[in-house]
């Protein structure tokens, strides 16, 4: 899709959470250190600060008007591929962001479009403004919540805490919205496995992986592994109906398993679709 489109298909480790993302604000006020977007020469225009439009738009009706255009062009190819993931360069929850990600994402479900998005924000979710996106979510089964959850509050100063995130994943999913876990980038083993335990009854889907741009040296290949048998004994320790994808910054690391293993038990691929599970 254009580079001016509201809807993209993103490339990279972006392209293992969704093929075709909501992409109309640029940058977060979150201010989370371990960001992929405050490093390198687009740090000025997509890191850390005020949510704004991105320069193709001139408002959010503009936006709207283009994302139903968009939305009804490659209905059925959204519908085959998953949905619409909001979004990976702002967080879609934020008091700047909310309103535009509830109509755009109302619009996409109502044309049986699924939608999931990822947010480190818990307080939109007990809002009176974001019930009706709930609730056409809740009965048409096309919606799917996920927070990131690294167990460091300190690294997220701007964000919601992890508990509170926690609370509001249950909430979700206790009113029947299907829900996932960010648990990426994993900044220590421990904690990583902390927020999967305090979530195991109420996840439907983790999403496991490495932090980037750091030294080689930041996992050690021995605790990775052991991680991995933690998670899974957890799964089988519990009965967990959740699935586990595990993504590429973690397989490439582990050079014991072979190819089927990361299907074995709870796991699954990328392409696996929540909605139609």
């Amino acid at each position: 899709m254009a580079t001016n489109n509201v809807i993209k298909s993103p490339r990279g480790a972006a392209a293992e959470y969704a093929k075709h993302s909501f992409s109309a604000y640029k940058r977060c006020t979150n201010g989370c250190a371990y960001c992929y977007l405050n490093r390198g020469v687009l740090s000025k225009e997509l890191g850390t600060g005020t949510p704004e439009l991105r320069s193709c738009f001139k408002s959010d009706d503009d936006v709207m008007k283009k994302f139903v255009k968009e939305l009804i062009a490659h209905r059925d190819e959204l519908i085959a591929d998953g949905g619409i993931f909001f979004s990976f360069i702002t967080d879609p929850c934020l008091p700047e962001t909310i309103s535009l990600t509830r109509r755009c994402a109302i619009m996409a479900m109502e044309q049986d479009v699924p939608v999931t998005i990822l947010t480190k924000m818990a307080q939109w979710s007990y809002g009176i403004s974001s019930l009706d996106m709930i609730d056409v979510g809740k009965e048409r089964g096309l919606l799917c919540v996920g927070f990131t959850l690294t167990g460091h509050d300190e690294m997220e100063p701007k964000a919601d805490s992890n508990a509170a995130r926690i609370s509001a994943m249950k909430l979700l999913h206790d009113q029947g919205i299907k829900t996932f876990a960010s648990i990426e980038p994993v900044i220590d083993f421990d904690s990583s496995l902390s927020m999967i335990e305090q979530t195991i009854d109420f996840c439907d889907l983790y999403r496991i992986g490495l932090r980037s741009g750091v030294k080689s040296d930041y996992y050690d290949g021995d605790k990775l592994a052991f991680f991995i048998g933690q998670v899974e004994g957890l799964m089988q320790l519990k009965h967990a109906k959740a699935k586990v994808y595990w993504k590429e910054s973690v397989r490439e690391r582990v050079v014991f398993a072979a190819p089927d293993y990361w299907t074995s038990r709870n796991n699954v691929n990328a392409d696996y679709n929540i909605f139609i599970q």
